[in-house]
């Protein structure tokens, strides 16, 4: 019987040992993982930046400054709700504009229509995000 017993203890310690490796490379892995998501998000925020330096660059010489303002407030934000919104708005604005416009109906409703499917195509892009 002592022999058993000693076989059982020498068991229990192997895979008290097996299980103990098991959990640390477990740990190692996820530690690894967690590493490669901090470094994956760094690379979305600097790419994040890199688009709104660059967009900001591009709207210095056509928006107005409340919209420059605008964007810039969204390297602060996760959403896009707010440009979204600014979106939105520049689009309402554009259509009303389209509306007292004069010239021939048909160029004017083409232009309006457009407008409109631009504005429609944007909510569903964010809607999808």
């Amino acid at each position: 019987m002592p022999e058993e017993e000693e076989g059982g203890i020498d068991e229990l310690m192997r895979l008290s040992r097996q299980f103990t490796r098991q959990q640390e490379e477990h740990d190692k892995q996820e530690r690894q993982r967690q590493e490669q998501g901090k470094k994956v998000q760094g690379v979305l925020k600097g790419l994040k930046d890199l688009n709104l330096s660059m967009a900001l660059n591009q709207l210095k010489d056509v928006a107005t400054p409340e919209a420059i303002k605008q964007v810039t407030a969204l390297k602060s934000k996760n959403d896009t709700e707010d440009l979204r919104k600014m979106i939105t708005s520049l689009v309402d604005g554009l259509e009303k504009q389209l509306n007292a416009a004069s010239g021939p109906k048909a160029e004017v409703t083409k232009m309006i229509n457009s407008t409109r499917t631009l504005s429609i195509l944007l909510d569903l892009y964010f809607s999808l995000q």
